[in-house]
């Protein structure tokens, strides 16, 4: 049976954002994916944004990007962060509720932010893996997983854009299902960027004892957390649709801090950028920090991951 998604997205174009020079139609563009988990700091979030090496950014994937939430003090975050850094955005909510009038409506969902315009904007519908235990459904939120997918022309190519994100707490298996449905309704055709916060934690987190089985799985073998392809299937079905995560990604190194008192070898890396007939310039891939300096505060638990891309 298929799936339909009830919400569509939401797109605002303001036109090519920067002036081209040669070195832009032939040179690689850089592309961002954040998790903004919420997005309530968006002036930090733009401020890192607007510094090296996720300076001009012409892509940025936008995970948990929440539309007049409390969470997000009442803030449209994607439009808000695309106006401040003068991009084209496209958003598609994922989860809804009322809040206050039928025409008042809080939203948790996703976007894509372009300095090219935005074309074919599309929602690609995923199931849940575990409906009968989702918390939103007591709390009156609607709505269902669906990835967002766009297109955007660079110079004189163009190439296909998504984001997703993918289940928190279900078991591998239930991410692969996700994954498989968002390939499957991506355009086929094409150069394309995809990624996203994949949740790749390479267990399943539904019961309180999964905590602590997977505790004591970190303690063991604490390398599977920065590297879970070999346990996380759906890492089969991004290849499988012809995308790359070798080079867009700077592998081994986790992208999630739940807390900092928490040792680097022991946090995940969650967050992921697979490409589809596109190159990534050499040694281009890294992680950086969601915090303005290394005493400051984080204003995500993810952070940035970046990369340069060749159409």
């Amino acid at each position: 049976m298929s799936l339909e998604h009830p919400y569509a997205a939401v797109v605002r174009n303001v036109g090519n954002v920067r002036k081209q020079t040669a070195s832009d139609r032939n040179g690689p563009i850089r592309a961002v994916e954040f998790n903004a988990a919420g997005g309530a700091k968006v002036e930090e979030i733009a401020r890192r944004l607007s510094l090296p090496p996720l300076k001009d950014a012409s892509i940025i994937l936008l995970c948990e990007a929440d539309w007049r939430t409390p969470r997000s003090r009442r803030r449209e975050v994607a439009p808000e962060l695309a106006s401040r850094l003068g991009m084209n955005m496209a958003y598609l909510p994922e989860f809804s509720r009322s809040s206050g009038g039928a025409n008042n409506r809080i939203c948790m969902g996703n976007a894509i932010l372009s300095s090219a315009p935005l074309e074919d904007v599309r929602a690609i519908p995923m199931p849940d893996p575990q409906p009968e235990k989702a918390d939103r459904l007591r709390h009156g939120w609607t709505g269902g997983f669906a990835g967002l997918a766009a297109r955007a022309r660079f110079g004189g190519g163009s190439i296909w854009i998504g984001v997703m994100h993918l289940h928190s707490r279900c078991a591998p298996a239930g991410r692969a299902a996700q994954m498989a449905a968002f390939v499957n309704g991506f355009p086929k055709e094409g150069p394309a960027i995809i990624g996203g916060d994949l949740n790749s934690t390479t267990a399943e987190l539904m019961r309180p004892a999964s905590f602590a089985r997977v505790f004591a799985t970190m303690l063991v073998t604490p390398w599977r957390f920065k590297s879970p392809q070999r346990y996380e299937p759906m890492f089969e079905r991004i290849a499988g649709a012809g995308f790359e995560i070798e080079g867009a990604n700077a592998l081994g190194r986790p992208t999630f801090t739940f807390s900092r008192a928490i040792p680097a070898l022991f946090r995940p890396r969650l967050d992921w950028i697979a490409l589809r007939g596109a190159r990534a310039a050499a040694g281009s891939a890294q992680v950086v920090a969601a915090r303005g300096s290394f005493a400051a505060r984080r204003f995500s638990d993810h952070d940035f991951i970046t990369v340069a891309i060749e159409i």
